[in-house]
């Protein structure tokens, strides 16, 4: 599950670099006088969830999208991602798997587990390019459930990944209400996980993470 997420997420970032790449040249042919860039943000969001979730539970991703609206769309496989434009900082993201057990849940051996992830790659006017993210940890073990009580319980743990960027493009982490997400806020594991990835790809020292 963490290759798969990581995978995604460097397809988004290797196309941001693409086109940052080209653009780059294109200026530098047309016109060597240096002028503002235009300020662009990359927002994306992915939620995984392990084959026995949909079995046992119903699953809408709630989000925030680039207008600062909030934003549902029901789960129906087991991979969603996201990927938003805009061009304005600051802004906040939110992402949040609302988990509901379905009604009649047969006794069984179900295991469960959900991996969110949220991130965000700003250019800004003067060049520079920041990029962070938040999300659980991909490499957490599944939860072991048997009876319709202990997937409830389960259900009602999922947590949400919130935090603000800032207009110089530095993310901080915050609460955001969707409307019963209660859980835990999700840790900073898969963070740490796409910085030192995309570090170690770009030839960077990955313990600077």
């Amino acid at each position: 599950m963490k290759k798969n997420l990581l995978t995604m997420l460097a397809a988004i970032f290797i196309c941001c670099l693409a086109v940052t790449a080209m653009s780059a040249c294109s200026s530098d042919n047309d016109n060597k006088t240096e002028t503002p860039q235009e300020q662009t943000v990359k927002m994306f969001y992915v939620v995984e969830v392990s084959d026995d979730v949909l079995k046992v539970a119903n699953v809408e991703v709630n989000y925030v999208d680039q207008t600062g609206a909030k934003q549902k769309e029901v789960m129906t496989s087991k991979e969603w991602t996201k990927a938003l434009d805009t061009k304005t900082l600051p802004l906040t993201e939110g992402l949040w798997a609302r988990i509901t057990p379905k009604s009649a849940v047969a006794s069984g051996n179900y295991q469960l587990k959900v991996t969110t992830a949220a991130g965000y790659q700003a250019k800004l006017t003067n060049g520079k390019t920041v990029y962070d993210g938040y999300g659980s940890d991909p490499d957490a073990a599944p939860t072991a459930a048997q009876t319709a009580e202990e997937v409830a319980a389960w259900c009602a743990k999922s947590p949400t990944v919130g935090f603000t960027v800032s207009k110089e493009g530095y993310a901080k982490q915050t609460k955001v209400d969707f409307g019963g997400n209660d859980g835990e806020d999700a840790d900073n594991g898969l963070a740490r996980a796409i910085c030192r990835w995309f570090l170690s790809m770009l030839g960077d020292n990955p313990d600077d993470c």
